[in-house]
């Protein structure tokens, strides 16, 4: 660990949010588990960590210094893993791994050893499946039948789960199987119940024969992955409306356009790349890891001249790559393999962050053609002062291993034959944390919203608003707190007339933005991006499998290497920007009513007792069956002469079992609650959305998932009794559903990823 630091420590200003991510996260702690680092401190020890890695000893002091203060003037972070464990000796500073997996035992339990190490680590993982043998396919040395690739993705998911239980947070997976697999239809429908597979993202693994047999209404082949014989065929265009329907229901299977990724591939002598990390930006060869940071462009925006500064950010770019290749020499793999693959091949990937904010800046909306040319030129020049800066690094350092075995060498694709340091150069990655530090937007994705809470330590609920859209609205005399409070409860900023047409459109959030402009936006930078672009192309609850159908066609057609799309409500874990509207007259729970536990001040000042209220002998009840998973349950309640509710009784498992008596334990303490006065809304907000099993689908429309048995419940409860919240929502708001389980605040889901803007969770899988 990095103790005395010669580094001058500029302070670093941060947003309260940005030092509440860093204090929960990122920060160094004691052995009595107190923060013992500062903001400042962490940059400083990231900074000479990496600095160390530099060859000249002489001027390692120089470069931890600017290493620095880039950090610290928020233009550039590297990914979460450098700025957690740098200096530590801890961990792996990259993010993202993808492993091989082979058609035998031996591969297949060596990689779920693989990934176990790397998760324990902090990395994520990436498979391709499409390697393995159908299901039931026979095999000649046990006279046996293969499990198939859905048997070998539920195992590795239950390999995460169990080094998540050691961990902070479930691990990230991706799992991909090419569209011409024998079991691609099982494939497509492996996360559709809600349970399976659910620390894993899934994509197919689609070819062009796939989409031009799709648009002529031909069939396709299936083959056999060890031959090649083809082992049927299937009607294309059916197959395509069923994964795009599945798409729709649960968000996953994401596509990756395999021709188009290897089109790209930059060392092909070395493999057909045929799997990408969790979040699709970075595909990668078997044994290879993502080294990531990037840019925050809205730093570099001048308004006297309305422009970017463009050499100052081509100097940032150059930094960023230094940095980043420091951090392949300084970094300590999991494994051998790793390490190998990763120095033969030196990729990096610098993304951007904050490209909605200089929009904003820049007063263009995100659906336009003026900000489709920004982002072309933006990518342009980013890639152009990378391939500079590693062309650079090589003269000084040396060209990376697999050189001479990569496209760059061969003079029928590159004559000028450029010799860089590292095969891959750009990738747009989630932000995610890393944006919030910075106080920027994510990536490259429209704003999420404009105003919204955020819960607090205390459970209260702390209104936010965007700086940019506040003082745009002041400035035009259109703002009002009417305004603000309908924003942040979920109204859209386009139904509001009170709002100048020209301003609608410049803060146009994601669900504001059409399919087609996502799809559009991210071809724009992908087309001069090295590895791929994590974006998640948003659409309306209402939105139609042809929809999305649509979204994967023109992805296809613009040249994206994949994509990932979200249908509001279509998860389990369903994603939340804003507080519930509520009636009006009605309080915000945590706003303006007393601190969780106070009593209401009382006329005479004086504290009282709470009185129980006894139900009558005999009572009216309700008794509603439910099922959670494969859990049936009943759930019977006992009520007042006024209706209201005042005992609950849960009927689950077998008498006398562990699950039976908590079960009993909850509703006792249910019921007292209720009858000394607690309400039912106040106790539905401690239990909902609480996360154990059994969880996933139920039996009821109104609640199609639950994240458990008590989620059920008390989502139940809210429906059947509450008085206080209305039943319905407009169609314009996000429904109930998940809140982050370490703070209770709202999630996001952008860049493939769920996002807490409050305290930073982050989870891509």
């Amino acid at each position: 660990m990095v103790v005395d630091s010669h580094v001058e420590r500029h302070p670093v200003e941060l947003t309260d949010n940005a030092r509440t991510v860093l204090e929960r996260r990122y920060l160094l702690r004691d052995p009595e588990g107190m923060v013992a680092e500062t903001p400042e401190g962490m940059l400083a020890r990231v900074a000479e960590a990496i600095a160390a890695a530099e060859p000249d000893p002489s001027q390692r002091a120089r470069w931890a210094q600017r290493f620095y203060d880039e950090m610290a003037a928020l233009r550039f972070l590297p990914n979460s893993p450098t700025l957690m464990n740098a200096g530590t000796e801890r961990g792996t500073l990259a993010a993202c791994f993808v492993l091989p997996v082979e058609d035998s035992l031996d591969s297949i339990m060596h990689t779920a050893y693989a990934a176990a190490m790397v998760q324990k680590y902090g990395g994520g993982t990436g498979f391709s499946l499409s390697r393995l043998r159908r299901v039931g396919a026979p095999i000649a040395s046990t006279h046996g039948a293969a499990c198939g690739p859905l048997s070998v993705l539920y195992h590795y998911d239950d390999v995460s789960r169990l080094v998540t239980q050691g961990g902070k947070r479930e691990g990230a997976n991706m799992a991909v199987l090419r569209v011409d697999h024998p079991d691609i239809r099982a494939f497509i429908h492996a996360k559709d119940d809600g349970v399976s597979a659910q620390r894993f993202n899934i994509s197919v693994g689609v070819t062009d024969a796939f989409m031009h047999a799709v648009a002529e209404g031909a069939r396709f082949d299936l083959r056999d992955p060890h031959s090649g014989a083809v082992t049927g065929s299937v009607d294309a265009r059916a197959l395509f409306e069923e994964l795009t329907h599945s798409a729709w229901l649960t968000g996953d299977p994401g596509l990756v356009f395999l021709d188009e990724v290897n089109r790209r591939n930059p060392t092909p002598a070395l493999g057909d790349i045929e799997a990408t990390n969790p979040c699709g930006e970075v595909p990668l060869l078997p044994w290879e890891a993502c080294t990531l940071g990037s840019i925050n462009v809205a730093r570099f925006w001048r308004a006297q001249t309305h422009d970017l500064d463009w050499t100052a950010l081509a100097e940032t770019v150059a930094l960023a790559v230094r940095f980043l290749d420091d951090i392949v020499e300084a970094n300590h793999f999991p494994l051998e393999e790793i390490a190998n693959a990763v120095r033969g091949n030196r990729k990096i990937g610098l993304g951007v962050m904050g490209f909605a904010d200089l929009l904003i800046a820049a007063g263009l909306a995100y659906d336009s053609e003026a900000a489709l040319a920004l982002a072309r030129r933006l990518a342009t020049e980013i890639g152009r002062a990378a391939d500079a800066a590693s062309i650079a690094l090589a003269e000084e350092r040396g060209v990376f291993p697999n050189w001479d075995r990569s496209v760059y060498a061969d003079p029928s694709q590159h004559p000028e034959r450029p010799r860089f340091r590292n095969a891959t150069r750009t990738c747009i990655a989630p932000t995610g944390t890393i944006a919030i530090i910075a106080g920027a937007s994510s990536g490259i994705e429209p704003l999420f919203s404009l105003a919204h809470y955020r819960r607090m330590g205390d459970g209260t609920l702390l209104a936010e608003v965007s700086e940019a859209f506040e003082a745009a609205v002041r400035a035009r005399g259109c703002y009002s707190d009417g305004l603000m409070e309908a924003l942040a409860h979920g109204a859209r900023l386009a139904d509001r007339e009170d709002v100048p047409a020209d301003l609608r459109r410049r803060f146009a959030t994601a669900h504001e933005v059409a399919p087609e402009w996502h799809v559009r936006m991210q071809a724009a930078f992908q087309a001069h991006t090295d590895l791929a672009v994590s974006k998640t192309v948003n659409l309306p609850r209402g939105a139609t499998p042809e929809a999305i159908g649509e979204v994967f066609t023109l992805g296809h057609e613009l040249g994206c290497k994949g994509v990932t799309v979200y249908r509001d409500g279509s998860r389990e874990v369903q994603v939340l920007a804003h507080e519930p509207a509520h009636e009006p007259g009605t309080r915000e729970p945590g706003v303006d009513e007393p601190a969780a536990g106070a009593r209401p001040p009382l006329a005479s000042g004086l504290p009282t007792e709470p009185q129980r209220r006894h139900l009558p002998d005999e009572r009216q009840a309700v008794t509603h069956k439910f099922r959670v998973g494969e859990q049936e349950g009943y759930v019977t309640v006992g009520l007042f002469e006024d209706g209201s509710p005042g005992e609950v009784f849960i009927t689950m498992a077998k008498e006398g079992s562990t699950a039976s008596g908590l079960m009993d334990a909850v509703a006792m303490m249910t019921s007292l609650s209720l009858q000394y006065g607690v309400s039912l809304e106040k106790l539905a907000a401690k239990f909902e959305h609480t996360r154990f099993e059994p969880h996933g689908l139920t039996t009821n429309p109104d609640i199609p998932v639950a994240t458990s048995v008590l989620d059920y419940i008390f989502r139940w409860l809210r429906l059947r009794f509450a008085t206080d919240t209305p039943r319905t929502h407009p169609a314009h708001t996000m429904s109930s559903g998940s809140t982050c389980p370490d703070c209770g605040s709202q999630l996001e889901f952008v860049e493939g990823c769920l996002l807490c803007r409050s305290c930073g969770y982050n989870r891509c899988g």
